[in-house]
């Protein structure tokens, strides 16, 4: 029996070789705005590179700032492709903290901040923290958006449970990748005002594994 990483990052293969490639196509054709065909292109490139990254397990480090970044940048080309409302990332984040797989945790914030951003139509904030706990690295994203159904908590990374995630795996990579980093991740809506709030917590010194991404 297929275990859960499996058919998520089954999933993940399959879907993304059929966006990147109707993307491309769709760029192509915009001769008239070449500042949306380069915004899809740069979309694409990220993915593509993000993709292959993840079955490669690299020990090298790379600040979480420059990953945090990395995944802004593509939100805002996504945005900028989708015309949807803006989603703004306010990041607090320790400059000493380093992750290896540096694609699969920008893997991990672009799913968070895509779910984020469907679940705020109408714009908003997503507050990205990173620090050092004893013992551990903490990941905080929060948004200000509509907030988990109390019925999917239990299930939420499952795959094909559909918070605001469109094919309901996106939450599931999201815990497959946290998971071959040995760490775990909670999800729940904020207690102060709305929205929905992910921790993802790594124990310090724990070994991770590439994520392998199957057909």
């Amino acid at each position: 029996m297929a275990s859960r990483d499996d058919i998520s990052l089954a999933g993940l293969a399959h879907d993304l070789n059929n966006v990147f490639q109707t993307l491309v196509g769709v760029a192509m054709q915009l001769e008239n705005e070449p500042e949306l065909a380069a915004a899809i292109l740069r979309c694409v490139e990220r993915g593509q590179a993000i993709s292959a990254g993840l079955s490669k397990e690299s020990s090298s480090l790379t600040p979480f700032g420059a990953i945090l970044d990395n995944a802004a940048t593509f939100l805002r080309d996504f945005q900028a492709v989708t015309k949807t409302s803006v989603v703004r990332i306010a990041g607090d984040v320790d400059p000493t903290i380093a992750l290896p797989n540096a694609g699969a945790w920008e893997r991990v914030l672009i799913n968070l901040f895509l779910n984020s951003m469907r679940a705020m139509p109408q714009g908003g904030t997503i507050q990205v923290i990173a620090r050092k706990i004893p013992g551990a690295t903490q990941i905080y994203v929060g948004d200000e958006g509509c907030g988990i159904a109390e019925h999917l908590l239990a299930t939420l990374f499952e795959p094909h449970v559909s918070g605001n995630d469109s094919t309901g795996l996106g939450l599931s990579i999201v815990d497959s990748i946290v998971r071959a980093h040995q760490g775990r991740i909670e999800a729940s809506n904020r207690r102060e005002g709305t929205g929905a709030e992910f921790v993802i917590t790594l124990r310090a010194g724990a070994k991770s594994r590439a994520v392998k991404v199957g057909r």
